[in-house]
């Protein structure tokens, strides 16, 4: 039974993929992680622009850059590296988990322009398979070039934008479909 003063023990529970790996991760809001099972003392502290984070995991510290993309996808940049991961809420998890074992296979969302800009950069042809995280576009918007991505695996099936081409926000910029059809 839980102290009156502290209240009940809140934890956010996530499953994780990263570097081929599935595991369940749980975070309290005392600050304790578990990954399976396993509680790390760990913390994060802001390291300022441009260095993000520093992230200190049983007594080891590295430093972290996270940036977030589309459904759950993130790319991780950790002491230099560059590592793509994918993190999800325990239910989302869940339904994504009951979707593709009732044979229904997640579909790719359309990728639109998130602002109004210019496409500087087109790095996907039709036809190419991309994976969870891939530029597929750099759209130049408020003097800032912004990498697009693709939201998950899937086959560019129609591009639908070119250099030098100005873009509205919610335009649809590039469709994809499933990565097995041709």
């Amino acid at each position: 039974m839980s102290s009156p003063a502290k209240g009940p023990r809140r934890v956010a529970r996530y499953v994780v993929s990263l570097l081929g790996e599935r595991c369940e991760v749980e975070v309290g809001r005392d600050g304790r992680v578990a990954v399976e099972g396993r509680e790390h003392e760990a913390s994060l502290a802001a390291a300022g622009p441009p260095h993000g984070h520093s992230l200190l995991v049983d007594g080891s510290s590295f430093a972290l850059l996270a940036r977030r993309g589309h459904g759950g996808e993130w790319r991780l940049e950790v002491d230099g590296r560059t590592i793509p991961a994918r993190v999800l809420d325990a239910r989302r998890a869940r339904v994504r988990e009951l979707s593709a074992a009732a044979g229904g296979r997640a579909e790719v969302a359309s990728l639109r322009a998130p602002m109004p800009g210019l496409v500087v950069g087109v790095a996907v042809d039709e036809g190419e398979v991309v994976e969870a995280g891939d530029t597929v576009l750099i759209v130049e918007a408020m003097k800032m070039e912004n990498e697009l991505r693709a939201p998950g695996a899937a086959r560019v099936t129609r591009v639908l934008a070119a250099p030098g081409e100005a873009v509205e926000k919610g335009q649809v910029l590039v469709e994809f479909g499933e990565p097995e059809t041709p």
